[in-house]
């Protein structure tokens, strides 16, 4: 082999590494471009969700996997974010995702759309989605105590058993559950609540099992 083309040759190499250098450093200032949002940390973790589900094989839309992940990356979300209630945690909102800041306790939403590839938007927070949140612990803990009452009577769960416990509690059951220990069935609940002086409403529905120690589940109304 002459001298020339062992020259060529290294000059080739040289050229190739610079290139790949200078692609890797584009391709790291992009991402970095991407994820740097030092004024809006929220959409900062949007977006690494988002970038996470767009780089998957198949591509998929964002998941509460997804988020959560970007969530407790902290050098994406900072110390003073949280995540509240994630990607379906809000059954009248499926697709929606609350954020909260610790010390401003101030609150963020953020809409994460179902089709492969669209980006996630930030949204004034529905006075109702909050309301649903917050609201939800206390129909669900209320839906397990109503079934745990009636296995003490070494019974299943009754329509009757379910009216009489939320009897006098500020979540209102619609209508007057007619179901049997054994049969299961759903329930709605009612429930309004003031937020920043907006008076909120809407419903909650819980499946009732029919076995006595059986999962009550909440569900889509």
């Amino acid at each position: 082999m002459s001298e020339e083309t062992v020259s060529h040759r290294r000059t080739h190499r040289v050229r190739a590494v610079l290139v790949l250098a200078v692609l890797t450093a584009t391709t790291a200032t992009l991402s970095q471009a991407a994820f740097a949002s030092p004024k809006n940390p929220v959409l900062a973790v949007a977006d690494y969700a988002f970038i996470t589900a767009s780089h998957s094989k198949p591509q998929r839309a964002v998941t509460a996997a997804d988020l959560l992940n970007a969530e407790e990356t902290k050098s994406m979300a900072g110390s003073n974010l949280v995540l509240p209630a994630n990607i379906g945690a809000i059954f009248a909102y499926p697709r929606l995702a609350l954020f909260s800041n610790s010390a401003t306790y101030t609150q963020t939403c953020v809409i994460f759309p179902a089709e492969v590839g669209r980006r996630p938007y930030e949204i004034k927070c529905p006075t109702r989605a909050i309301a649903l949140w917050q609201e939800q612990p206390n129909v669900l803990n209320g839906s397990r105590e109503a079934v745990a009452f009636a296995e003490k009577k070494g019974m299943a769960v009754s329509g009757s058993d379910v009216d009489q416990f939320f009897a006098g509690s500020n979540v209102h059951v619609v209508g007057n559950p007619a179901f049997k220990p054994g049969q299961g069935g759903i329930v709605r609940f009612a429930i309004k609540l003031k937020i920043n002086s907006t008076t909120a409403s809407g419903y909650i529905c819980v499946r009732f099992p029919r076995t006595e120690a059986g999962i009550s589940m909440q569900v889509d109304c």
